[in-house]
């Protein structure tokens, strides 16, 4: 496996998402189920897994993404750099356009903290379905990737079939992903500020990083935009500089996440 890296190293949460979400997004559907494993990473940054597109699941999504009206709710300029502490209950939902202009939305979730882990859920819907992923994941001091663990992972394909990888796997297999999981750190600390309007309303003073991350022999340089108004990874926008995707947070809450598997 290639090393994965990032031009900025004050990376956080929301540049892994903003870099992989474009990314995997813009992959074709037969190589990104596989390099999502590879990175063990899958429920983070979830691509769109199935063999050919679904009418009815089309007809829903263009359907959502039709319905979609830019919301007045302004958030003000954020007084630091430090983003909101992870807990059970939050959710984001973004939609997700690739390099063929296909929309989809991928929604992350905090289902609930078990002692020092939280189980992090992610449901991808786009033309050729649903697919979800659930992964456990220690944290430790969001800024220092040393200290994060993944402990646990399965994965729902759209006919519905679940398979889950062993516990006694995941030690073994945390080299793997080793680089990957150190691009899970928060740190805003000296990056510029821009505005950002996206559905889910007009936030002041994000964030903004460019991110050009290289794995497993492909490259994805995009820009991000970070609020910490905005649970978990805090990403309000992303837009890709080599390639033309875009994803724009939609809607996000603070409680009410509930599992879908």
């Amino acid at each position: 496996m290639r090393r994965m890296s990032a031009r900025h190293r004050g990376g956080n949460l929301g540049q892994f998402v903003s870099s992989f979400g474009s990314f995997f997004a813009s992959r074709s559907a037969s190589r990104a189920p596989r390099l999502v494993l590879a990175a063990g990473l899958a429920a983070l940054v979830l691509p769109a897994c199935g063999p050919s597109i679904d009418a009815a699941a089309k007809a829903d999504i263009d359907g959502r993404v039709a319905a979609l009206h830019a919301s007045t709710v302004s958030f003000p300029a954020p007084t630091g750099f430090v983003p909101m502490p992870l807990a059970a209950g939050q959710w984001t939902q973004h939609k997700l356009v690739n390099e063929k202009g296909e929309p989809s939305f991928i929604t992350y979730k905090i289902l609930r903290q078990d002692g020092d882990a939280f189980v992090i859920e992610t449901v991808f819907e786009g033309y050729t379905g649903k697919t979800m992923q659930q992964m456990v994941v220690a944290f430790g001091s969001r800024t220092d990737p040393s200290q994060i663990e993944i402990r646990g992972f399965k994965m729902k394909d759209h006919k519905g079939h679940v398979n889950e990888l062993p516990s006694g796997v995941m030690p073994m297999m945390q080299s793997m992903y080793k680089s990957a999981v150190s691009m899970l750190v928060v740190n805003w600390q000296g990056m510029p500020q821009e505005d950002a309007t996206v559905p889910a309303g007009r936030f002041t003073g994000c964030y903004r990083v460019r991110t050009d991350a290289q794995w497993a022999g492909f490259r994805s340089v995009s820009d991000s935009w970070s609020h910490p108004a905005v649970p978990l990874s805090g990403m309000v926008r992303s837009k890709g500089v080599d390639k033309p995707t875009t994803m724009e947070l939609v809607a996000f809450g603070t409680s009410g996440a509930a599992s879908e598997f």
